[in-house]
């Protein structure tokens, strides 16, 4: 059984700071019409790494998995 991610959290190059990136439409509309991220061109919004706890939580709250690569 495979699984599938909504979202893949990846570290960046600078300190303290996380990349959210969509895996599909679903995900990405709800970053930006439920958790109120600005995007880039890219799709893909940053966050403070203690954030990120918080926006995980949510996530799974509205059914959406998350990866951490």
């Amino acid at each position: 059984m495979s699984v599938t991610f909504d979202f893949k959290i990846v570290d960046t190059d600078l300190a303290g700071i996380s990349a959210i990136i969509p895996q599909n439409e679903e995900a990405y509309n709800y970053m930006v019409q439920e958790a109120h991220l600005q995007t880039f061109t890219d799709g893909s919004a940053v966050l403070f790494d203690d954030r990120v706890g918080d926006f995980v939580s949510d996530a799974e709250w509205s059914h959406l998995c998350c990866e951490f690569v």
